[in-house]
């Protein structure tokens, strides 16, 4: 692609009520970013500088999202406020999203966290306008990490970027290197497109708030609050700090959050026995993790707690009026919310011994009752509605009235399913043997206590699954611990 000289960016529409929340996020210090991973396979070929920025061209002028970044301009509501605006970029350099990075320690879960950890703990320069909000890591010639800033995409945005990086590595057809495998100054030119940009989300809901719900859900939340005491509730020895950001004074850099990682990897001989099991059971396996985690901290962590909060991370692109499909770059991402007496969850692990045929029950049980809050009713499409309520200018968002009530005290999963690319693409060699995905911690004072679990597999193999906090907040051998209990329940209930 020719060089542009042009450093101007263009701007394109308001940011939705998301979007600017979760760019102040970013900004003001809460939360960093968003990474999709996958491990290439090639007989004979590995994931060398030339070769990425041939298979960039194509992804980049395919996914229109990856030109967006977001500026702040004057609020047409109060004068001195701001207004988060997306724009995008004439061009990109190759020096300024993607890294080469050759690691021979990193052999290894234990090593791969540690890689994690070091990408959620290095933030976007949103102040230069002329950088894209997204990275690529190109770690050992093989494995290559996608890290993004969430106000441009959620979790399966990522695995739409590695299907478009997999198709265009299968299309290339130069066999060859030049001697000169290195790439120095290229830019790629971002072209503008005659297809509109894929909308917003929330514009694409024909559902209308009710202020019943939000009414009723804020009452429910004030009385749970004020009449369960802390420590009857799951994360109650979390070190949480009470400071808050504001648009005129965000965190200072050493201030901001540090996120800690730790994974577990479920073998595909073990995952395929859940996958069967859960279709016997009528359960997901989602359900099944949900519920598995659940009796570890209600069992092993907090013997003590009574009352569970958890939060799913739900899919709402088949809900939009225009269903855009899994493969769309975009933010389109609600949470299922629920709250849980934990002596259920506690009963069914007695003395180490699981009983199983209760784990099961529970686990169809609590997929019936999600399913029927996405799909029989739009009790999950009011939670995500409520995001407007936030308000418009950057100073309004970033109040964050209200996020620690639901947040606090619970632990998110995020499952962004299986990495299963289209089968017509064009036969090149490449392939995908291994996928991971994790979202830096959110500040424990407005967002979880408990850890995020991301989870991600790839099309018969393992599944890995990233429990991510807040550094500080949660001890890091309860965090190991418990996910060691919950490998072990897993192959117990198969």
């Amino acid at each position: 692609m020719e060089a542009v000289t042009t450093d101007g960016y263009r701007l394109v529409r308001k940011a939705g009520p998301l979007e600017v929340l979760t760019d102040l996020f970013h900004d003001l210090g809460i939360q960093s970013n968003v990474r999709v991973s996958c491990e290439y396979f090639h007989e004979t070929k590995t994931l060398t500088p030339r070769r990425v920025f041939r298979a960039l061209e194509h992804v980049i002028r395919d996914i229109p999202a990856l030109s967006t970044i977001g500026v702040s301009q004057p609020s047409e509501k109060k004068q001195g406020n701001h207004r988060t605006w997306e724009a995008k970029l004439p061009f990109i350099r190759f020096r300024d999203c993607v890294e080469v990075v050759n690691d021979s320690s990193a052999k290894n879960d234990t090593a791969l966290a540690k890689i994690c950890e070091g990408i959620h703990n290095q933030w976007f320069d949103t102040g230069d306008t002329t950088k894209p909000w997204w990275r690529l890591l190109i770690l050992n010639g093989k494995t290559a990490i996608f890290v993004f800033h969430h106000s441009i995409g959620d979790g399966l945005s990522g695995y739409a970027f590695h299907k478009k990086l997999l198709a265009a590595l299968n299309a290339d057809t130069i066999d060859q290197e030049s001697g000169d495998k290195t790439v120095g100054d290229e830019v790629f030119t971002v072209l503008e497109r005659s297809q509109k940009e894929e909308p917003i989300a929330i514009d694409e809901l024909d559902n209308t708030l009710s202020w019943f719900q939000v009414i009723r859900t804020f009452l429910f939340w004030n009385v749970m609050r004020i009449f369960v005491r802390p420590k009857y509730l799951l994360f109650s020895d979390a070190k949480v700090t009470d400071t808050y950001p504001t648009f005129s004074k965000p965190f200072p850099v050493e201030e901001r959050t540090r996120s800690r990682v730790g994974l577990l990897r479920i073998d595909k001989e073990t995952m395929k026995k859940c996958l069967a099991s859960c279709h016997d059971h009528q359960t997901s396996f989602t359900a099944l993790l949900h519920t598995i985690i659940s009796v570890t901290f209600a069992a092993d962590v907090y013997p003590n707690a009574k009352v569970g909060f958890t939060r799913m991370a739900v899919n709402i692109r088949p809900l939009l009026r225009h269903d855009p499909g899994p493969d769309v770059f975009t933010n389109a991402s609600a949470t299922y919310y629920r709250t849980h007496l934990l002596r259920k969850y506690r009963a069914v692990s007695q003395n180490r011994t699981l009983d199983t045929a209760a784990v099961w029950q529970l686990a169809a049980d609590y997929k019936k009752h999600m399913h029927d809050s996405i799909y029989k009713s739009d009790v999950v499409l009011q939670g995500y509605l409520t995001c407007r309520l936030l308000g418009e200018d950057n100073e309004e968002v970033g109040s964050f009235y209200g996020l620690g009530l639901y947040l606090n005290n619970s632990f998110l999963i995020s499952n962004i399913g299986v990495f299963n690319p289209k089968e017509d693409m064009k036969a090149g060699g490449w392939s995908v043997k291994d996928v991971g995905f994790g979202a830096a911690a959110i500040r424990a004072a407005v967002g979880d206590y408990g850890p995020v679990f991301s989870v991600a597999s790839v099309k018969n193999g393992d599944c890995v699954i990233a429990a991510t906090w807040e550094h500080g907040v949660l001890e890091e051998e309860m965090v190991k611990n418990a996910l060691s209990a919950i490998s072990e329940r897993l192959a117990a209930v198969v």
